[in-house]
């Protein structure tokens, strides 16, 4: 017997053998076990379900979600993956017991900062402004802020690090910041993103060391990993056990002195347009970008990494 809607009900009575057969046509036409398997194996509905008579579920519950220990996937179209995406931007300083200004590059689009200090015998401070001269601004529109970092020795660096909404990563951008005459590294910038990103122009940001670069003191270098060296030096960071990009590179690697690679001349993301891009995401409307070829700096050095 196949399936019989009207049944086991008959004249008002319940039927044993309707009620039996019923269920064995519900088992055997996969309309149970089909519908357990597709909300979550073993499990079932909270809150609720009604079958339709395609054999799929409306999920009618209005306090209630899916429930079980196999958790739902959700496709990348659905949240529109491959137009929005999350990255972090790393950097460092060596400044000791001196509070170093980091501006959020892209803080229009960030979420939080996390600091670490290289060892717990030299604790690194952190702060979002400057307690003796409070960050302010005389602009009529929304502005980046900064955090300041600093560590008690200077051989041990400070790191921060945050995570933002990014649309880009066509080309990593590795920042060097050190002395002209020693050659000491004071700060690096690591990021898949330029530190223009959300600007008008690039050429308004045109390096991420805004308020420690001094030409006449410091040189600017720049490393812009291919994806495979990516590939190597992140396979180096898991293989040392550390979290931080930057730190694998100062303990692993050191700059290829002889080695002029060409600035680069992809175009690359510099601004999602979106007015509210998280609006549009959650609308599922398409996430637009402006994609730019960078502006060369004359006075930045190009440079290749190597390992040490």
């Amino acid at each position: 017997m196949a399936y019989d809607a009207t049944k086991p009900v008959t004249g008002g009575s319940l039927v044993a053998a309707d009620m039996r057969e019923n269920f064995r046509a519900l088992k055997e036409d996969d309309i149970v076990d089909g519908i357990t398997r597709s909300v979550i194996a073993g499990t079932g509905l909270s809150g609720g379900g009604q079958l339709n008579t395609d054999r799929t579920v409306n999920h009618v519950a209005h306090t209630g979600d899916v429930t079980g220990a196999t958790a739902l996937t959700i496709g990348a179209a659905k949240v529109s993956q491959a137009k929005l995406k999350t990255s972090t931007h790393e950097q460092s300083s060596t400044g000791e017991s001196v509070w170093v200004e980091k501006p959020l590059t892209y803080a229009d689009y960030g979420f939080n900062c996390r600091i670490k200090a290289t060892r717990a015998a030299n604790p690194v401070l952190f702060k979002r402004s400057d307690e003796t001269d409070l960050s302010f601004s005389a602009s009529t529109s929304y502005v980046g802020e900064s955090v300041w970092i600093q560590t008690s020795n200077v051989s041990y660096p400070a790191y921060v690090i945050y995570r933002y909404v990014t649309s880009s990563g066509e080309v990593f951008w590795l920042w060097i910041l050190r002395d002209k005459i020693t050659k000491k590294i004071i700060s690096v910038d690591a990021s898949s993103d330029h530190c223009s990103f959300g600007k008008k122009d690039p050429s308004e940001k045109p390096h991420p060391f805004d308020h420690e670069y001094d030409p006449e003191k410091h040189e600017i270098i720049l490393i812009n990993p291919t994806e495979t060296e990516l590939k190597v030096l992140y396979a180096k960071k898991k293989e040392i056990g550390s979290d931080s990009l930057i730190e694998t590179f100062l303990n692993e690697y050191e700059i290829d002195e002889t080695s002029k690679p060409q600035w680069p001349i992809k175009p690359v993301t510099t601004k999602i347009i979106n007015d509210d891009w998280f609006e549009a995401w959650i609308n599922k409307e398409p996430v637009e970008i402006e994609k730019k070829v960078i502006p060369k700096v004359d006075y930045v050095k190009c440079r290749k990494l190597k390992l040490k």
